[in-house]
């Protein structure tokens, strides 16, 4: 199979089977026989006759003789070869990494950036966005290199978009999904404690984000880091980055924060007020005012009151319903430091705090118990439930947060728990967190993925609960 040749011809490449027609060559990932027939099936219903796949399938799949096969040793290394020969385009990349609040920065940067004039695209957790419209769905933060550059395809092509604003992972990192991408500008929101379960200790973990910020940034360029990091690894990037420190930024352009009414946080320039935003000085605040100082550092023209508003980004701290002196919240929160930056400003408010919480099954669990005693710290009563337990015994894995909370409720199924968390918060004033799946609309139960959604369960029970 000739790429150059297929190209000339007007062949495109797809890792997706639904985008397959018959100019395509499928660039299918899977390693799995049973997997890849299947796929091959499809792609001779969409009339697709081209395919690349891993060379271990070579003597174990159904060969057809309609099929034009190239059997690759390294799929990801190929893809990066692959990925120079089809995708020319070219695009401004800001690159997001960290182990909390990539989402909310990413997004909210995309928005803001699209508010201003500049036709912008997203590619992370909520899949691929341009120009504020939603193009597809995506499984990982980071996607696969050619879901990617497909991606940054069809956003230059068909809206015009002068910058990619993307979400890093280290997991996809370390699978080589960034391929030969390299951003101009860079942040790195926070380091703590995240994915153990694939990087085995947190050495490694940062090692990882600290490789794929200097693999995937170009030399010389701006590095904003919105949280202190551990100084022998500021250092590394200090050698290759103009490293700007959020916090030293903000006091350099005399910005401020008055947030002596716990609910209402001002943020001042000057001493003068630029905006009031209804939630405490969390990250919500951090989040916004990381927009901010990028945009302010790329010299992009914009209003006050535009960029630091405080529209929602789904599942991060959502507020569901605030009346009545009771508050419910929806957020991802599903680290130790997610949890402490959500919980912990709500720690000086003298009202009754209830939080739904659990642990997702074959992921890290060494942060369990530092979740669960976060948690129960922060918190009046705890409402422990399932949160994907996979393929592990759910009963186990709250047993185990039980052990670190003084007061409250085993409640296995997730639905139920939130039922009783608003029954509980009907009977006194306070605030509800529902925590850990934040946006997700799916739960897993071994093989099994259910349709579920914290935000949408909470609307309805919001609306028929009579406070």
């Amino acid at each position: 199979m000739n790429l150059n040749n297929k190209v000339k011809s007007g062949y495109g490449l797809k890792s997706s089977w639904q985008e397959l027609d018959s100019k395509s060559i499928f660039f299918t990932y899977t390693k799995k026989t049973e997997n890849f027939n299947k796929l091959q099936a499809l792609a001779l219903k969409k009339n697709c006759d081209h395919i690349i796949c891993d060379h271990s399938l070579k003597d174990k799949i159904r060969i057809n003789k309609k099929i034009n096969y190239l059997f690759a040793k390294d799929l990801n290394s190929y893809a990066i070869k692959c990925s120079k020969i089809f995708f020319k385009e070219k695009i401004k990349i800001i690159l997001i990494t960290g182990t909390d609040g990539k989402t909310s920065v990413a997004f909210s940067l995309y928005n803001n950036l699209n508010k201003s004039s500049i036709n912008t695209c997203y590619i992370g957790t909520f899949g691929l966005y341009a120009n504020g419209k939603k193009i597809q769905s995506s499984l990982n933060t980071t996607p696969d290199l050619i879901t990617i550059m497909n991606g940054i395809k069809s956003s230059v092509k068909n809206y015009k978009c002068k910058y990619l604003v993307i979400e890093a992972s280290s997991i996809g990192y370390v699978e080589k999904r960034l391929g030969n991408i390299k951003a101009d500008i860079g942040i790195l929101t926070n380091l703590s404690q995240d994915h153990l379960d694939y990087h085995k200790n947190i050495n490694n973990y940062h090692q990882a984000k600290i490789d794929l910020l200097k693999n995937h940034i170009k030399k010389g360029k701006t590095l904003l880091i919105q949280n202190k990091i551990p100084k022998k690894l500021s250092n590394k990037l200090n050698k290759q980055f103009d490293v700007i420190h959020q916090d030293d930024y903000l006091i350099k352009k005399n910005i401020t924060i008055d947030n002596r009414d716990i609910f209402k946080t001002k943020i001042l320039f000057d001493g003068n007020l630029i905006k009031k935003i209804h939630v405490p000085n969390n990250f919500v605040i951090k989040n916004l005012l990381t927009n901010y100082t990028l945009l302010t550092l790329m010299k992009v023209k914009f209003k006050n009151e535009n960029i630091l508003n405080n529209k929602t980004i789904k599942g991060r701290h959502q507020i569901i319903f605030n009346n009545f002196n009771k508050l419910v919240i929806v957020d991802y929160a599903h680290t130790p430091n997610g949890i402490s930056n959500l919980l912990k400003p709500y720690a000086q408010i003298s009202i009754n705090k209830i939080v739904i919480f659990g642990c997702g099954g074959d992921r890290d669990k060494n942060k369990r118990s530092k979740m669960s005693k976060l948690v129960n710290n922060f918190s009046d009563f705890q409402i422990i439930t399932d949160d994907n337990p996979r393929n592990e015994n759910p009963s186990l894995i709250r047993e185990n947060l039980t052990k670190h909370c003084d007061n409250f409720y085993n409640i296995p199924n997730r639905l139920k728990a939130i039922k009783k968390g608003f029954a509980l918060l009907k009977k006194s004033n306070g605030i509800l967190f529902i925590i850990g799946k934040g946006h997700e609309e799916t739960q897993v139960y071994k093989n099994i993925t259910h349709k579920f959604s914290d935000i949408e369960e909470s609307i309805k029970i919001a609306k028929n609960i009579n406070f």
